[in-house]
């Protein structure tokens, strides 16, 4: 029997690992193919912003579900019940700041980078403060996670995290260095499929086990029907803790200053196309996840209590004992499965895939930041757009390297890997989080107290380490649990200080000048836009219109296109509007597409697009393939 309480017999264990390996080759292969989509540096880290949105909505199910969720949601649930949900579902009241202020403010001011928005909202010294936080908070995922898989596979087949972490970090390292950004979505969504079946497959042994649905309602506890837990008691798991930590601290620093998750938005060809891949999230692909990871701890408490009425094992299966809660879903699904071998190694590779598909999008994020945050600016300014291609599969390299040296800090920290998660990540958020939103919200707002804010409210937080009484005045006033050592509490207490800190600081120094707000500020996104076009946006909606033959005519510059008057009509463009253009095959996603500029419009009924060849090549066209055309502002 190994750590995890399974006995798995050396045979299956065997099996077990192959499709694991095979899987993983499988996922390798897959990734890299899609370097060749990867020509310059805004098609590394950016994807040349062509994607309709339903690849990077549906690629999100993989970057939002880790390789510790399963495990640590399916523990929570197996002790709570459906209140495991709550740290999925605590992002409603986020959407509308972000949706409607910080997504646009991002995406048409055209920053490659979060710290890059500190510099020009604020001043360079805002811009590297950034820098430190935002990196220590993405190397510390890299590493947790890494942390996380190799605890998984100690457990389960005894080899140790030693040899086996630097060899999945290897694999991880090798498609998002060569593939880039393209990679990493297409890699993501392939991997987000196989954890939806995989999940829902555990799902349903796990139903059919326990007698079905009536029997698993009528078994699981009543307190575990309920979606909210104790308001205040459990000092380790309460309705209180998980909103003023995990859902303003937490969700807030996933959404606003997740790099990796930023990225993926800008990756999609319009901000109308972004919202969409918003409102997805909110409404299929988190209440989803929040099922996927937690039912099975839901399942496995049903079918512990009718266990315990029957006296003895449930026909047909072994006596189910789960030894530590957090082995719940290992446990469960193994039995459930009947200890079927392939069907239990698909779903522990795709448990794998759940690692894999969170840390590829961090090591891309962390080496977009080494890009245009260090290299580009501070070592390397004036170079060509092929050195700065080597240069970020290099940044990609070194970021996964930075996260397996930190598996060794992991490995050395006591308590649970929930607290362990938490330890870090609640000193490291709580300063940035509060700068970013009163910068995006807050004209007023300053570079001076944008700097003091970050630096005096992350010395704040992190004594609460030490001083961790200094936040019970705060949990009683919100009627949290009065913990002072409760992480939950850490991150808002130093959210609030920060916030304090960072207005009582504005209201003393000079208003910032118009070019530090124009457009870089929810109020000012009507700037932004003009700025993202070059002119003033053109807001009428017209068609899109498809089935275009594309022209090759060299008159034209890169990225400009020339159309008929009766095509201008019907998108109702003008010249020097943006247009999509893009491969009239739907379920390529705009794999083959690009931005052009519209340069003409000339008089005639053709139903054709005029382009150079150079246009072509960077929209990775193909002969003999027509094309549509959008227009975007």
């Amino acid at each position: 029997m190994n750590s995890f309480g399974v006995a798995i017999p050396d045979d299956a264990a065997v099996i077990i690992g192959f499709i694991v390996v095979g899987y993983f080759i499988l996922i390798t292969a897959f990734g890299t193919y899609f370097a060749r989509f990867s020509a310059n540096i805004n098609d590394f880290f950016y994807s040349g912003q062509r994607f309709s949105w339903w690849i990077p909505a549906a690629s999100m199910v993989a970057t939002g579900i880790g390789s510790y969720s399963y495990l640590k949601y399916s523990q929570q649930g197996y002790e709570t019940g459906l209140s495991s949900t709550l740290t999925y579902l605590n992002d409603w009241f986020i959407i509308p700041f972000f949706m409607f202020g910080w997504l646009p403010i991002v995406y048409y001011s055209k920053v490659k980078s979060i710290p890059e928005y500190f510099e020009r909202r604020f001043n360079k010294t805002a811009r590297y403060i950034a820098v430190t936080i935002i990196l220590a908070y993405m190397f510390y995922y890299i590493g947790y996670n890494l942390f996380t898989i190799g605890v998984a596979v100690e457990g389960m087949f005894g080899l140790n995290p030693t040899y086996t972490v630097p060899i999945i970090a290897f694999i991880l390292g090798a498609y998002v260095t060569f593939g880039g950004q393209t990679a990493v979505i297409f890699t993501d969504l392939f991997q987000g499929i196989m954890l939806y079946i995989a999940g829902f497959t555990a799902i349903g042994v796990g139903l059919y086990a326990v007698g079905g649905f009536s029997e698993f309602w009528g078994f699981l506890p009543v307190e575990h029907r309920l979606p909210f837990v104790h308001l205040t008691d459990d000092p380790k798991f309460n309705t209180a803790g998980l909103f003023w930590g995990e859902a303003l601290a937490g969700s807030i620093a996933f959404t606003f200053m997740n790099q990796g998750f930023l990225m993926r938005y800008l990756t999609i060809k319009s901000m109308n196309d972004a919202r969409k891949a918003n409102v997805f999230n909110l409404l299929i692909t988190l209440p989803l996840s929040a099922i996927i990871v937690g039912a099975v701890g839901w399942i496995g408490k049903a079918l512990i209590e009718k266990q315990l009425l029957m006296g003895g094992a449930i026909p047909g299966y072994n006596l189910i004992e789960i030894q530590d809660n957090f082995h719940t879903f290992i446990v469960v699904a193994w039995e459930t499965l009947r200890q079927n071998s392939i069907m239990f190694g698909f779903i522990i590779a795709a448990l794998t895939a759940a690692l894999m598909s969170t840390i590829d999008t961090l090591i891309n994020a962390c080496a977009a930041i080494g890009i245009y945050d260090i290299y580009k600016p501070l070592i390397k300014p004036e170079a060509d757009d092929k050195h700065y291609l080597v240069a970020a599969r290099w940044a990609s390299g070194i970021s996964t390297i930075i996260g397996l040296l930190l598996v060794i800090w992991f490995a050395k920290q006591k308590g649970s890997l929930m607290s362990i998660h938490y330890k870090g990540i609640m000193v490291i958020i709580p300063a940035i989080v509060t700068t970013i939103f009163l910068g995006a919200f807050w004209k007023r707002f300053n570079g001076i107290a944008a700097c003091t804010s970050m630096i005096v409210g992350s010395v704040v937080t992190l004594a609460t380490v030490w001083y961790p009484d200094m936040i019970r005045p705060l949990s009683e006033f919100v009627m949290g649990p009065t913990n002072g050592e409760y992480i939950y509490f850490r991150a808002m207490f130093g959210m609030t200080a920060s916030a304090v800190i960072g207005i009582l600081v504005t209201l003393f120094t000079p208003a910032p000048s118009k070019e530090k707000t124009h457009g870089l500020t929810a109020s000012t996104l009507d700037v932004a836009m003009e700025v993202y076009k070059g002119a003033k946006p053109n807001h009428k909606i017209g068609e899109k219109v498809a089935g275009l033959e594309p022209i090759v005519d060299e008159a034209l510059a890169e990225k400009r296109i020339a159309i008929s008057s009766s095509l201008a009509k019907r998108l109702k463009a003008e010249e020097g509007d943006i247009v999509y253009l893009s491969d009239d095959r739907w379920w390529l996603g705009g794999l083959r597409s690009e931005h052009m500029k519209l340069a003409k419009i000339f008089d005639s009924d053709e139903h054709q697009v005029k382009l150079s060849e150079a246009s072509k090549k960077l929209a990775y066209l193909l002969e003999g393939k027509t094309v549509f055309l959008e227009k975007i502002i």
